[in-house]
């Protein structure tokens, strides 16, 4: 079976190991980006450099794309020369990014008239993960493209989720970052509980970890909680945008989730102290910050 001809738009913090891992897996691949610097790291590594989306999409079976909101996503797709007016019947758009289920709702329809066939595939996991191929993937979208894409989407990472038709996939990603993004909040109430009663810190991150209230992201963060070095792998801009998609999908759907609000808010405070590029779990400090208020 011949090769799929891929394309990429986003070649950022988590784009540069995806497109890496596609080019060691051999892959044909063009990309696309506003920053010329990260075009020229990826194409020294063996990739193709195109002019725009548009003709990105025309020369690709299939196009993915990593972006980091609703407003980008919609402009590569919609812009004077996006993804929609180089695509067509046959090709495949692919994107990875974590975004609003309503405005991917606007994306399928704007490549509806194309004949193309658009795949929701938000992925889940750090720089660390996109580097070591050991991302997990949730997808939604056609079938067919699903089992098309799969060969590249296997090099991101082996944890593939097919869930469903139309914007499963997107929801379902918020549905997961909210657990991971409250967890902070929760664990730096008990931390500081502990801490108020004369425990160890690290002796209580150790005990945490050991204990049924372990969690894989708990045991990922316990060096970071430990040193209280709090530099990032995912910042608090970046959950704090996550938790606003989720509060909105909220609203739209009449759900209560007045816990993700309130951590939400945390969030916010962190930014409105010139804090918002901090690692995400520095927000478990905030008792401290509120005790020394």
């Amino acid at each position: 079976m011949q090769r799929l001809r891929l394309g990429w738009i986003g070649v950022g913090k988590m784009g540069t190991p995806l497109c890496t891992n596609l080019l060691k897996a051999g892959f044909d691949l063009g990309v696309v980006d506003t920053d010329p610097a990260r075009v020229a790291e990826i194409t020294a590594k063996g990739a193709r450099s195109c002019p725009d989306a548009a003709t990105l999409a025309g020369s690709s079976d299939v196009v993915f794309s990593m972006v980091p909101n609703d407003e980008v996503l919609l402009s590569i797709v919609a812009g004077e020369h996006g993804v929609a007016r180089g695509i067509g019947p046959g090709k495949i758009y692919v994107d990875l990014s974590t975004v609003s289920p309503a405005r991917s709702e606007k994306v399928a329809e704007l490549l509806a008239p194309t004949g193309a066939q658009y795949l929701r595939s938000p992925v889940s996991g750090s720089t660390a993960n996109a580097a070591a191929g050991t991302l997990a993937l949730y997808c939604s979208g056609p079938r067919g493209a699903f089992d098309t894409a799969r060969p590249a989407l296997e090099c991101f990472g082996s944890k593939l989720t097919y869930c469903g038709a139309g914007e499963e996939a997107r929801v379902l990603k918020l549905v997961i970052n909210m657990i991971v993004c409250m967890t902070p909040a929760i664990v730096g109430e008990a931390l500081s509980l502990g801490a108020k009663s004369g425990l160890d810190w690290s002796q209580m991150i150790d005990a945490i970890g050991q204990s049924v209230a372990a969690s894989p992201v708990i045991g990922y963060k316990a060096d970071m909680m430990k040193r209280r070095d709090w530099t990032p792998m995912a910042t608090i801009d970046l959950v704090a945008k996550d938790l606003d998609l989720a509060l909105e999908w909220g609203r739209l759907r009449d759900a209560p989730m007045p816990l993700t609000a309130a951590v939400y808010q945390f969030n916010k405070t962190f930014q409105a102290s010139g804090d918002g590029e901090l690692d995400f779990f520095s927000v478990l400090t905030w008792p401290e910050r509120i005790s020394k208020g």
